[in-house]
Protein backbone atom coordinates (compact mmCIF):
# COMPACT_ATOMS: atom_id res chain seq x y z
CA UNK A 1 0.00 0.00 0.00
CA UNK A 2 1.40 3.44 -0.97
CA UNK A 3 1.93 6.13 1.64
CA UNK A 4 -1.32 7.90 0.72
CA UNK A 5 -3.32 4.69 1.06
CA UNK A 6 -1.59 3.92 4.34
CA UNK A 7 -2.52 7.30 5.78
CA UNK A 8 -6.13 7.06 4.55
CA UNK A 9 -6.55 3.59 6.02
CA UNK A 10 -5.02 4.85 9.25
CA UNK A 11 -7.55 7.69 9.51
CA UNK A 12 -10.43 5.32 8.68
CA UNK A 13 -9.38 2.87 11.40
CA UNK A 14 -8.90 5.73 13.87
CA UNK A 15 -12.35 7.24 13.18
CA UNK A 16 -14.04 3.85 13.53
CA UNK A 17 -12.43 3.22 16.91
CA UNK A 18 -13.02 6.67 18.33
CA UNK A 19 -16.66 6.86 17.20
CA UNK A 20 -17.52 3.53 18.80
CA UNK A 21 -15.58 4.42 21.94
CA UNK A 22 -17.61 7.61 22.22
CA UNK A 23 -20.74 5.46 22.48
CA UNK A 24 -19.33 3.33 25.29
CA UNK A 25 -19.64 5.97 28.03
CA UNK A 26 -23.44 5.82 28.05
CA UNK A 27 -23.43 2.03 27.55
CA UNK A 28 -21.12 1.50 30.52
CA UNK A 29 -23.13 3.94 32.62
CA UNK A 30 -26.23 1.82 31.96
CA UNK A 31 -24.39 -1.35 32.97
CA UNK A 32 -23.10 0.24 36.18
CA UNK A 33 -26.69 0.41 37.40
CA UNK A 34 -26.68 -3.40 37.47
CA UNK A 35 -23.05 -4.54 37.83
CA UNK A 36 -20.00 -3.33 39.81
CA UNK A 37 -17.13 -1.72 37.85
CA UNK A 38 -14.62 -4.58 38.11
CA UNK A 39 -17.15 -7.19 36.98
CA UNK A 40 -17.85 -5.13 33.85
CA UNK A 41 -14.11 -4.71 33.31
CA UNK A 42 -13.36 -8.44 33.50
CA UNK A 43 -16.35 -9.63 31.44
CA UNK A 44 -15.73 -7.01 28.76
CA UNK A 45 -12.16 -8.05 28.13
CA UNK A 46 -12.75 -11.78 28.48
CA UNK A 47 -15.26 -11.41 25.64
CA UNK A 48 -12.82 -9.27 23.68
CA UNK A 49 -10.00 -11.77 24.17
CA UNK A 50 -12.20 -14.65 22.98
CA UNK A 51 -13.30 -12.60 19.95
CA UNK A 52 -9.69 -11.90 18.98
CA UNK A 53 -8.93 -15.64 19.06
CA UNK A 54 -11.88 -16.19 16.73
CA UNK A 55 -10.66 -13.46 14.36
CA UNK A 56 -7.01 -14.56 14.43
CA UNK A 57 -6.79 -18.16 15.72
CA UNK A 58 -3.06 -18.58 15.07
CA UNK A 59 -0.94 -18.11 18.22
CA UNK A 60 1.59 -15.30 18.40
CA UNK A 61 5.16 -16.61 18.71
CA UNK A 62 7.21 -15.53 21.69
CA UNK A 63 8.44 -12.03 20.91
CA UNK A 64 11.40 -11.88 23.28
CA UNK A 65 11.54 -10.50 26.77
CA UNK A 66 11.75 -6.84 25.76
CA UNK A 67 8.75 -7.02 23.40
CA UNK A 68 6.71 -9.05 25.89
CA UNK A 69 7.52 -6.53 28.59
CA UNK A 70 6.23 -3.71 26.36
CA UNK A 71 2.99 -5.60 25.69
CA UNK A 72 2.60 -6.33 29.39
CA UNK A 73 2.96 -2.63 30.26
CA UNK A 74 0.56 -1.73 27.43
CA UNK A 75 -1.99 -4.22 28.77
CA UNK A 76 -1.65 -2.95 32.33
CA UNK A 77 -2.04 0.69 31.26
CA UNK A 78 -4.32 0.69 28.22
CA UNK A 79 -6.57 -2.18 29.32
CA UNK A 80 -6.62 -2.65 33.09
CA UNK A 81 -5.88 0.80 34.52
CA UNK A 82 -7.48 3.02 31.90
CA UNK A 83 -10.83 1.24 31.93
CA UNK A 84 -10.78 0.83 35.69
CA UNK A 85 -10.39 4.61 36.00
CA UNK A 86 -13.09 5.21 33.38
CA UNK A 87 -15.59 2.86 35.04
CA UNK A 88 -14.96 4.44 38.42
CA UNK A 89 -15.31 7.93 36.94
CA UNK A 90 -18.69 6.96 35.51
CA UNK A 91 -19.89 5.95 38.98
CA UNK A 92 -19.25 9.53 40.19
CA UNK A 93 -20.16 11.68 37.18
CA UNK A 94 -22.39 11.95 34.12
CA UNK A 95 -21.39 9.94 31.06
CA UNK A 96 -21.16 13.04 28.87
CA UNK A 97 -18.96 14.80 31.41
CA UNK A 98 -16.53 11.86 31.59
CA UNK A 99 -16.37 11.77 27.78
CA UNK A 100 -15.36 15.45 27.74
CA UNK A 101 -12.71 14.98 30.43
CA UNK A 102 -11.17 11.98 28.65
CA UNK A 103 -10.98 14.13 25.50
CA UNK A 104 -7.97 15.90 27.04
CA UNK A 105 -5.90 12.79 26.29
CA UNK A 106 -4.39 14.22 23.04
CA UNK A 107 -3.02 17.18 24.98
CA UNK A 108 -1.53 14.88 27.57
CA UNK A 109 -0.15 12.64 24.80
CA UNK A 110 1.68 15.57 23.23
CA UNK A 111 2.99 16.66 26.62
CA UNK A 112 4.20 13.13 27.44
CA UNK A 113 5.83 12.88 24.01
CA UNK A 114 7.78 16.04 24.78
CA UNK A 115 8.89 14.69 28.16
CA UNK A 116 10.00 11.45 26.49
CA UNK A 117 11.99 13.33 23.85
CA UNK A 118 9.74 12.08 21.06
CA UNK A 119 8.97 15.55 19.69
CA UNK A 120 10.38 19.06 19.48
CA UNK A 121 9.50 21.97 21.74
CA UNK A 122 5.77 22.48 22.12
CA UNK A 123 4.70 25.68 20.40
CA UNK A 124 2.34 28.43 21.48
CA UNK A 125 -0.65 26.72 19.83
CA UNK A 126 -0.28 23.79 22.19
CA UNK A 127 -0.49 26.03 25.25
CA UNK A 128 -3.39 28.04 23.81
CA UNK A 129 -5.17 24.78 23.05
CA UNK A 130 -4.47 23.46 26.54
CA UNK A 131 -5.99 26.58 28.11
CA UNK A 132 -9.11 26.39 25.93
CA UNK A 133 -9.57 22.67 26.54
CA UNK A 134 -9.26 23.03 30.31
CA UNK A 135 -11.71 25.94 30.24
CA UNK A 136 -14.12 23.77 28.24
CA UNK A 137 -13.82 20.90 30.70
CA UNK A 138 -14.39 23.28 33.62
CA UNK A 139 -17.50 24.72 31.98
CA UNK A 140 -18.87 21.27 31.19
CA UNK A 141 -18.29 20.12 34.76
CA UNK A 142 -19.79 23.14 36.48
CA UNK A 143 -22.42 24.30 33.97
CA UNK A 144 -21.45 27.82 34.98
CA UNK A 145 -22.06 27.07 38.68
CA UNK A 146 -18.84 26.42 40.63
CA UNK A 147 -20.88 24.71 43.35
CA UNK A 148 -21.56 21.83 40.97
CA UNK A 149 -17.91 20.80 41.23
CA UNK A 150 -18.53 19.42 44.72
CA UNK A 151 -20.58 16.59 43.29
CA UNK A 152 -18.36 15.80 40.33
CA UNK A 153 -14.73 16.35 41.31
CA UNK A 154 -14.09 12.64 41.92
CA UNK A 155 -15.36 11.73 38.47
CA UNK A 156 -13.25 14.50 36.92
CA UNK A 157 -10.11 13.40 38.78
CA UNK A 158 -10.59 9.75 37.81
CA UNK A 159 -11.30 10.71 34.20
CA UNK A 160 -8.11 12.80 34.05
CA UNK A 161 -6.15 9.91 35.55
CA UNK A 162 -7.51 7.67 32.81
CA UNK A 163 -6.62 10.22 30.13
CA UNK A 164 -3.05 10.39 31.44
CA UNK A 165 -2.73 6.60 31.45
CA UNK A 166 -4.07 6.46 27.88
CA UNK A 167 -1.53 9.07 26.77
CA UNK A 168 1.37 6.93 27.99
CA UNK A 169 -0.18 3.80 26.45
CA UNK A 170 -0.52 5.54 23.07
CA UNK A 171 3.21 6.29 22.99
CA UNK A 172 4.40 2.81 23.96
CA UNK A 173 6.32 1.03 21.17
CA UNK A 174 4.77 -2.36 20.42
CA UNK A 175 6.56 -5.02 18.32
CA UNK A 176 4.10 -4.87 15.42
CA UNK A 177 0.50 -4.08 14.60
CA UNK A 178 -2.07 -6.82 14.21
CA UNK A 179 -4.75 -8.86 15.90
CA UNK A 180 -2.27 -11.27 17.48
CA UNK A 181 -0.38 -8.46 19.21
CA UNK A 182 -3.66 -6.87 20.33
CA UNK A 183 -4.76 -10.25 21.72
CA UNK A 184 -1.49 -10.67 23.64
CA UNK A 185 -1.94 -7.16 25.04
CA UNK A 186 -5.45 -8.12 26.14
CA UNK A 187 -4.03 -11.19 27.90
CA UNK A 188 -1.55 -9.07 29.84
CA UNK A 189 -4.37 -6.66 30.63
CA UNK A 190 -6.46 -9.50 32.06
CA UNK A 191 -3.49 -10.55 34.19
CA UNK A 192 -2.99 -6.97 35.42
CA UNK A 193 -6.66 -6.50 36.34
CA UNK A 194 -6.80 -9.70 38.41
CA UNK A 195 -5.83 -8.02 41.72
CA UNK A 196 -8.46 -5.30 41.13
CA UNK A 197 -11.12 -7.92 40.47
CA UNK A 198 -10.20 -10.11 43.44
CA UNK A 199 -10.42 -7.11 45.77
CA UNK A 200 -14.08 -6.54 44.80
CA UNK A 201 -15.21 -10.05 43.90
CA UNK A 202 -17.53 -10.16 46.91
CA UNK A 203 -19.70 -7.44 45.33
CA UNK A 204 -20.17 -9.26 42.01
CA UNK A 205 -23.67 -10.34 40.99
CA UNK A 206 -24.82 -12.92 38.48
CA UNK A 207 -28.56 -12.22 38.44
CA UNK A 208 -28.28 -9.10 36.20
CA UNK A 209 -26.67 -11.26 33.51
CA UNK A 210 -30.07 -12.88 32.94
CA UNK A 211 -31.26 -9.54 31.53
CA UNK A 212 -30.75 -9.47 27.75
CA UNK A 213 -30.26 -5.70 27.85
CA UNK A 214 -27.20 -6.14 30.04
CA UNK A 215 -25.97 -9.05 27.91
CA UNK A 216 -26.03 -7.14 24.62
CA UNK A 217 -24.33 -4.15 26.24
CA UNK A 218 -21.53 -6.43 27.44
CA UNK A 219 -21.21 -7.97 23.98
CA UNK A 220 -21.07 -4.50 22.42
CA UNK A 221 -18.33 -3.46 24.84
CA UNK A 222 -16.40 -6.73 24.55
CA UNK A 223 -16.68 -7.62 20.86
CA UNK A 224 -17.01 -4.28 19.08
CA UNK A 225 -15.58 -1.62 21.39
CA UNK A 226 -12.75 -3.82 22.66
CA UNK A 227 -11.69 -6.49 20.13
CA UNK A 228 -12.48 -4.68 16.88
CA UNK A 229 -11.69 -1.15 18.02
CA UNK A 230 -8.42 -1.95 19.78
CA UNK A 231 -7.19 -3.69 16.64
CA UNK A 232 -8.28 -0.65 14.60
CA UNK A 233 -6.62 1.77 17.04
CA UNK A 234 -3.28 -0.07 17.05
CA UNK A 235 -3.32 -0.13 13.24
CA UNK A 236 -4.08 3.60 13.19
CA UNK A 237 -1.23 4.42 15.58
CA UNK A 238 1.19 2.33 13.47
CA UNK A 239 0.22 4.27 10.33
CA UNK A 240 -0.25 7.79 11.71
CA UNK A 241 1.86 8.05 14.86
CA UNK A 242 0.65 8.31 18.42
CA UNK A 243 -0.05 12.03 18.72
CA UNK A 244 -1.66 12.42 15.28
CA UNK A 245 -3.95 9.44 15.91
CA UNK A 246 -4.81 10.76 19.37
CA UNK A 247 -6.17 13.97 17.83
CA UNK A 248 -9.08 11.86 16.53
CA UNK A 249 -10.17 11.49 20.13
CA UNK A 250 -11.80 14.92 19.80
CA UNK A 251 -14.83 12.97 18.52
CA UNK A 252 -15.22 11.27 21.90
CA UNK A 253 -17.05 14.13 23.66
CA UNK A 254 -19.30 14.79 20.67
CA UNK A 255 -20.43 11.17 20.36
CA UNK A 256 -20.36 10.71 24.15
CA UNK A 257 -22.51 13.74 24.97
CA UNK A 258 -25.04 13.03 22.21
CA UNK A 259 -25.29 9.32 23.11
CA UNK A 260 -25.68 10.16 26.80
CA UNK A 261 -28.50 12.57 25.95
CA UNK A 262 -30.27 9.98 23.79
CA UNK A 263 -29.83 6.93 26.05
CA UNK A 264 -29.67 8.46 29.52
CA UNK A 265 -31.55 11.73 29.16
CA UNK A 266 -28.54 13.78 30.21
CA UNK A 267 -28.85 17.52 29.49
CA UNK A 268 -27.74 19.14 26.25
CA UNK A 269 -27.92 22.66 27.65
CA UNK A 270 -25.98 25.71 26.52
CA UNK A 271 -23.10 25.41 29.07
CA UNK A 272 -22.55 21.76 28.12
CA UNK A 273 -22.49 22.51 24.38
CA UNK A 274 -20.21 25.52 24.88
CA UNK A 275 -17.90 23.46 27.07
CA UNK A 276 -17.69 20.74 24.43
CA UNK A 277 -16.99 23.35 21.73
CA UNK A 278 -14.19 24.95 23.78
CA UNK A 279 -12.65 21.55 24.51
CA UNK A 280 -12.77 20.55 20.84
CA UNK A 281 -11.28 23.87 19.80
CA UNK A 282 -8.46 23.48 22.27
CA UNK A 283 -7.67 19.95 21.14
CA UNK A 284 -7.76 21.06 17.47
CA UNK A 285 -5.28 23.85 18.19
CA UNK A 286 -3.02 21.45 20.03
CA UNK A 287 -2.79 19.41 16.81
CA UNK A 288 -0.43 22.12 15.54
CA UNK A 289 2.18 20.77 17.98
CA UNK A 290 4.96 18.63 16.41
CA UNK A 291 4.23 14.91 16.11
CA UNK A 292 6.49 12.14 17.45
CA UNK A 293 7.39 9.08 15.46
CA UNK A 294 4.83 6.35 14.88
CA UNK A 295 4.57 3.34 17.16
CA UNK A 296 6.67 1.11 14.96
CA UNK A 297 9.67 -0.03 16.99
CA UNK A 298 10.55 -3.69 16.65
CA UNK A 299 11.36 -5.81 19.67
Amino acid sequence: MDSGGTIRSGWAACLLAVTVWGMTFATTKQLLAALPPTEILLLRFLLGYAALWALAPRPLPWQGWRAEARMAVAGALGIALYFHFENLALTHARAGLVAVVVCTSPLLTAFCARLMGRTRRLGRWFWVGLFLALAGVALTVTGGDAGALRGAWQGVALGLAGAAVWAVYTLLPLPESGLAVTRRTFLWGLVAMTPLCLAEAGAWRMAPLADWGNVWRLFFLGLVASAVCYAAWNAAVARLGGVRAAVCLYLNPVVGVVTAALLLGEPLDAPTLLGVALTLGGVALSARAPHPAARAAKG
